[in-house]
């Protein structure tokens, strides 16, 4: 296997800032936006939950008619 070249210099050391750096805009805050979908999405599974658990609780519940 060949051996290859490296230099003693890191990638930060050669690297180099544009000319126009001092013009970039600054970075916006982050605000963190609400996902409706999401929290939509949430409320229907918990509903749907609910319902399924109610249905089980109704089918054990139940006895067979006496003969």
């Amino acid at each position: 296997m060949p051996k290859l070249p490296f230099s003693d210099s890191t990638d930060v050391e050669r690297s180099e800032a544009p000319i126009d750096f001092t013009n970039t805009a600054s970075f916006r805050p982050h605000r963190q936006e609400s996902d409706q979908f999401g929290k939509a999405m949430f409320i229907a599974l918990g509903i749907v939950l609910v319902v399924f658990l109610g249905s089980m609780i109704a089918v054990l519940m139940m006895h067979t008619p006496k003969l």
